[in-house]
């Protein structure tokens, strides 16, 4: 299918998004009245010094002329007992093109797979102020009773970037690239009865921070490309312009209060869904409550506009023949973004991170998908050399519309637990359980997995 060229519906959203970006820098003029030295600047020379000494210390293996390498290598044995998502059970289902019900059976799969990895990280002093760094994870994943689901391509690990930072006076400039080709589909909680989600994502930018000591701007745009490695889920290759900005006034050492705004431009390659903009302004508070204790609060207003209220599925009605079927969707999304930040350290051993939000998100089976999560996570590093963390997410979702229109709650939690065996090895074991319940007959599952896993840092 050919690829549809992008046009935003009115002049009326590219106006938005340029008050997005003009409101945070009206505000600022009329704050400039002082630079005194209230805090360390985060784009001086200090910080820079301490940036490169931090990394100094950290324990690299390697080193070839200016350049220091961390070398690691990881496999890890999994055992899932819902590898691809579904519900034990039966319905009668009508299907997507419309038609009578009929009888449909899921089974879950399970299995075991076999991960290998091998982790990159690498820092190059090329200025005294400027360093360019690479972290990068390689892996793949073996499935010992469905090999069918073997990773596609090699799978570049989340976190994963060549980041190059720059320390100009005032201004903290970083440029980036970051790659990630993933699989599972447990990240994406609109998916159900899938195995294979291998998909390659890629954000590649420049972030500048100016500190003003009193008043922090920063300014943001990144290219994102989104390539599916399965032709089920092709519909969703795309490309976005992505724009962000925000002005913060410190009003103490330890609190800012600011501005923020954003604004994005998405083009899908096939037609399926819809070309839109995305663009949001709002406000938020950063304060250092306390020594052991941070917070972050953001809300505002967010827009999306897509080019149509309707989705279109490509379905077989005849040998050799495809019609479009639509369905019915949302083509505008005026809503409210908001989310909480929590960091507490009870005590040198125990550090807690609470997070929870509302916003809407660009849909797999719809326009857009409303979020609302909470989120909890605590470090136990209770006994030497090891170190016990604990997880818990609730998520409630709503698709705009859609082939499938899903209302859904997932759930669940994780235990992980390292060990540090000796200065080279490292010892893993983790459980994770997720549970989705959904208004959609067939989509409801529930996911055990067990897993165990060796690092040797070279």
């Amino acid at each position: 299918m050919t690829r549809q060229p992008f046009h935003p519906s009115t002049g009326l959203s590219l106006k938005r998004i340029a008050l997005v970006f003009l409101l945070p820098l009206l505000w600022t003029p009329a704050i400039v009245f002082s630079q005194d030295a209230v805090r360390p600047s985060l784009a001086g020379q200090a910080t820079a010094e301490a940036r490169r000494q931090d990394v100094d210390r950290l324990p690299y293996n390697l080193e070839l002329g200016p350049v220091k390498f961390r070398l690691s290598a990881t496999v890890g044995a999994e055992y899932n007992d819902n590898i691809n998502l579904a519900d034990d059970g039966t319905a009668f289902v009508r299907p997507l093109g419309g038609g009578p019900k009929f009888l449909v059976t899921t089974h879950t799969q399970d299995d075991v797979i076999i991960r290998p990895q091998v982790n990159i990280d690498a820092f190059w002093p090329v200025t005294q102020l400027n360093t360019l760094r690479l972290d990068l994870g390689l892996g793949y994943a073996f499935y010992i009773d469905h090999s069918n689901a073997d990773t596609n391509a090699i799978l570049i690990s989340p976190g994963s970037q060549l980041a190059f930072d720059i320390f100009v006076g005032d201004f903290r400039i970083n440029f980036h690239d970051r790659p990630s080709l993933q699989q599972d589909p447990i990240a994406e909680l609109a998916l159900s009865n899938v195995v294979d989600y291998g998909r390659f994502e890629n954000t590649g930018g420049v972030s500048v921070l100016w500190d003003l000591n009193k008043i922090l701007l920063t300014l943001g745009y990144d290219h994102y490309n989104y390539v599916s490695l399965v032709n089920d889920f092709d519909y969703l290759d795309r490309n976005s312009e992505e724009f962000s900005g925000s002005v913060q006034f410190m009003v103490a050492s330890t609190t800012g209060i600011g501005v923020e705004g954003y604004g994005v431009l998405t083009d899908y390659d096939k037609t399926l869904l819809n070309d839109n903009i995305d663009y949001a302004v709002g406000g938020f508070l950063e304060t250092q409550l306390s020594s052991n204790l941070k917070l972050r609060i953001a809300g505002g207003a967010q827009w999306i506009d897509f080019d149509d209220r309707t989705v279109r599925l490509f379905l077989p009605i005849a040998p050799g023949i495809v019609a479009a079927v639509p369905f019915i969707d949302h083509k505008n999304v005026m809503d409210y973004y908001a989310n909480i930040l929590l960091t507490h350290r009870l005590n040198a051993t125990i550090k807690q991170t609470i997070s929870a939000g509302h916003e809407n998100q660009l849909g797999v089976n719809s326009n857009s998908i409303r979020l609302n999560y909470v989120r909890h996570t605590v470090s136990w590093n209770i006994i030497r050399n090891t170190l016990l963390s604990t997880e818990f997410f609730f998520e409630d979702a709503n698709d705009s519309g859609g082939f499938i229109d899903e209302h859904l709650h997932r759930y669940g939690g994780a235990l992980t637990l390292g060990y540090q065996l000796t200065p080279h090895v490292t010892l893993g074991a983790r459980y994770q359980y997720t549970q989705k319940d959904s208004n959609v007959p067939l989509r409801d599952y529930q996911q055990n997995r067990v897993s165990v896993d060796g690092t040797y840092s070279f």
